[in-house]
């Protein structure tokens, strides 16, 4: 068994009919844990999350997912990482709020760097893309459809196995 913890900045664009082009920066972080099935592969279930503010707007994304890490080089430290999982995204100005849920695709690198035996250090990046959902608007109550995100997280990690 193994745990990891990682912490850094992602940047969120936001897609659906009224919302802002931009993107928005704000810090992100991870806990994940899981097991060893094979020599060259991590499999685990990971909790992300990110908040970022922009103008009066603040936004905030969590993600659940199944996972696997895979090293192609036994002898590198390299690592690909690939998951699904489900994801809530919010979005709040003032009494205004927008909120949605749904299916999410993950996909990742890094390359760790021993510091003891059991202990590792990794610059990673992750993708997270949130294909199109449908989201309620808090205060009309009407549903919106079509809302996606893609989160971009940048970061470092320490790994215990």
């Amino acid at each position: 068994m193994w745990v990891s913890i990682g912490l850094g900045a992602a940047a969120t664009k936001v897609k659906c009919s009224f919302c802002s082009d931009k993107a928005t920066w704000g810090p992100s972080g991870y806990i994940k844990l899981g097991g060893t099935p094979s020599r060259n592969t991590l499999a685990g279930v990971e909790i992300a999350a990110w908040r970022g503010t922009r103008a009066d707007t603040t936004q905030e994304y969590v993600n659940g997912t199944a996972f696997i890490m895979f090293y192609p080089v036994l002898r590198y430290p390299f690592f690909l990482k690939g998951g699904f999982g489900i994801g809530r995204f919010a979005e709040q100005a003032g009494s205004y709020m927008l909120s949605s849920n749904g299916f999410s695709i993950v996909l990742g690198t890094g390359y760790n760097f021993g510091i003891t035996d059991r202990l590792w250090t990794a610059p990673y990046v992750n993708l997270i893309i949130a294909p199109s959902q449908d989201g309620t608007r808090k205060g009309t109550g009407s549903l919106t459809t079509g809302i996606s995100q893609t989160i971009l997280q940048l970061g470092a990690k320490l790994s215990y196995h």
